[in-house]
């Protein structure tokens, strides 16, 4: 019985970090092409000259 909850806490704290860290990761791409984005707009303008 221990053995079964020590398994299943251990789980789910692995599946929490995996949530975590993938979310993180999420939210870290959509502010990399939120930037991406904001160069472009730069570019565009810059390049009239």
């Amino acid at each position: 019985m221990t053995m079964f909850v020590t398994l299943t806490v251990l789980a789910s704290l692995i599946s929490i970090m995996f949530v975590a860290s993938v979310a993180s990761t999420i939210s870290e791409l959509r502010r990399e092409r939120e930037d991406m984005k904001d160069f472009r707009d730069f570019a565009r303008r810059h390049s009239a000259f």
